[in-house]
């Protein structure tokens, strides 16, 4: 029987497969320690280089300790990392938790050296519950117990501030751009209170020539917001929350919001940096100036409306899971509605499979600000103003297949 050049190439395929996944399963384990680190901000290669006595796997499964890594971001600026070690095979159940703030001016190096010494202290504990820490030399050096509230005077009160600006030129002989924007912010984050201000402006011009027709095209956008929000207990916080728009693509002369919410946590905040299940509920007043009459014969009016939102983070040794769902109406006509889906996913299958998710759709029902009349040409090509929908849907799907050695620890960076 003759085959195909299809055929061969999909035996070849298969056997590449069967292959790897027989030299996986037939991998066995050495008695050294083994780890797998889960850390999307680490530098793996530094790692490797500064701790050259470990065994780090690619796969969790055939690892001893499960180093889960995740972060969130500080009040002021910077980072603060949640290193979790989770025991497997034999130190199952043997887990610890750690955790380090870094600054919103240390560098990256700053970073991973920092990350580094919190790695070194989990990966002790594992070498003394195996018997094996008479291997290692350890050089500790005591620098108190006091915390840097207690050391240092703080003139700015926990204040952060941050003004950003940037724009850019684009020109041709029968076509030309220009888009600038700045934005600024001021938060304060404490353990009972979190208060933030924020706004932005952005100006975005095209002009195109043809013959002796020109076509322009200015988008201006402003936006303002801010929010005081108060932890209740370790479960419920509530706040009030402002804001501001001005958007010509919108129709937008002028729209101001005030809204107060309430949030209950099912799990206690202090877990975040593993899982959150959060319910929040706010109600509002909500006043529109528009540019253009629009098709509900309305140059300005002010609504009510209130909303309700679920959102569902896990960060776990399986994979990560972030889902969030919004339902949000006028209270003056319950079908001018909108409901929104946001969902990102990251599960591991197998030992040698992943798949990601990334989905944001939304229903909408609620395009009041759409100005009457139809809308020209130039407005479509250009994109001058916002197009009525009932839809909007954004999504990415994929999936990671790894295979081959798990135990290569050698770091090789040349060209």
């Amino acid at each position: 029987m003759k085959l195909s050049g299809k055929s061969v190439f999909l035996t070849v395929l298969l056997g590449v497969f069967l292959s790897a996944a027989y030299s996986q399963e037939g991998e066995t384990k050495s008695d050294v320690l083994s780890f797998y680190l889960d850390c999307f901000h680490c530098d793996f290669d530094f790692v490797r280089q500064e701790l050259p006595f470990i065994s780090f796997v690619r796969d969790p499964l055939l690892a001893d300790v499960h180093i889960l890594v995740s972060e969130s971001n500080t009040g002021g600026g910077g980072e603060k990392f949640f290193l979790n070690f989770l025991g497997r095979n034999d130190l199952k159940g043997v887990d610890y938790e750690y955790n380090i703030t870094t600054s919103q001016t240390d560098t990256d190096d700053d970073v991973r050296r920092a990350l580094l010494k919190m790695l070194k202290i989990g990966m002790l504990q594992y070498y003394s519950k195996a018997g094996v820490i008479d291997q290692m030399n350890v050089d500790i050096e005591d620098k108190g117990n006091r915390k840097a509230d207690e050391l240092t005077i703080d003139r700015w009160n926990k204040w952060v501030f941050t003004i950003s600006a940037g724009g850019e030129l684009q020109k041709e002989e029968s076509q030309s751009a220009f888009r600038l924007g700045t934005s600024a912010s001021a938060s304060k984050i404490t353990e009972a209170w979190k208060t933030s201000f924020e706004g932005y402006y952005s100006i975005e011009q095209e002009k195109y020539i043809d013959d002796d027709t020109t076509i322009s095209n200015r988008q201006d956008e402003i936006e303002y917001s801010g929010y005081f929000v108060k932890s209740l207990t370790e479960k419920w916080s509530a706040g009030i929350f402002t804001t501001y728009t001005s958007r010509n693509y919108m129709n937008l002369e002028h729209k101001t919001g005030l809204a107060a919410g309430i949030e209950y946590n099912i799990f206690p905040w202090k877990e975040c940096n593993r899982r959150v299940f959060a319910i929040q509920y706010w109600a509002g007043l909500n006043y529109f100036d528009y540019f253009e009459t629009t098709i509900y014969d309305k140059l300005y009016e002010t609504l009510f409306s209130e909303g309700l939102e679920i959102n569902l983070e896990l960060i776990q040794p399986w994979g990560e899971i972030s889902v969030g769902l919004e339902g949000r109406h006028y209270f003056h006509d319950f079908s001018k509605n909108r409901l929104t889906l946001e969902s990102d996913f990251s599960i591991r299958l197998t030992k040698n499979l992943s798949v990601f998710c990334e989905l944001q759709s939304e229903i909408i029902h609620d395009q009041l600000y759409l100005p009457g009349g139809d809308a020209s040409r130039e407005d479509l090509l250009l994109e001058r103003r916002k197009l009525a929908t009932t839809y909007e849907i954004r999504s990415q799907l994929g999936f990671r297949f790894t295979f081959g050695s798990m135990y290569n620890n050698i770091v090789n960076e040349r060209f």
